[in-house]
């Protein structure tokens, strides 16, 4: 999948725009009770919610290259989990570990962006060792 287009993105008419797909290996690895489905995000979701991470990020050029790089995160990802809120998060390195996070929408059956942010490597440290992240083969 290519890189998000911002200026394109903000100006979208559509509610919801595909950025990625659940693919069958993250429903195997997490054992979760869904079929491949798209990943999408409300055109207005990054300007309205992830603007609050940008000052997570050690620079706003990392910060952008997360955005940007979502759709890479989630087709190809380092480690994926579970939250207890029942959001599947995927973790990629890139410039800093980024995690996003999606949520699952009961009734829709639908699966929309919820966020993006850094974490330390201690946190993915940690939550490798505890099982929380699996590696993603």
């Amino acid at each position: 999948m290519q890189k998000l287009d911002l200026q394109k993105f903000n100006k979208s008419k559509s509610k919801n725009i595909k950025i990625g797909e659940l693919s069958k290996e993250v429903i195997e690895m997490l054992h979760l009770d869904l079929k491949p489905q798209n990943i999408n995000i409300w055109s207005n979701r990054i300007e309205e919610h992830c603007q609050k991470h940008k000052k997570e990020y050690s620079s706003t050029t990392n910060y952008y290259q997360a955005i940007k790089s979502i759709p890479l995160i989630l087709s190809s990802p380092d480690y994926v989990g579970i939250h207890q809120n029942g959001n599947i998060q995927y973790i990629k390195r890139l410039n800093e570990i980024s995690l996003v996070g999606i949520k699952i929408v009961k009734g829709n059956n639908g699966l929309l962006f919820r966020t993006i942010f850094p974490i330390t490597e201690d946190k993915l440290e940690h939550n490798i060792r505890i099982g929380k992240f699996i590696p993603f083969k």
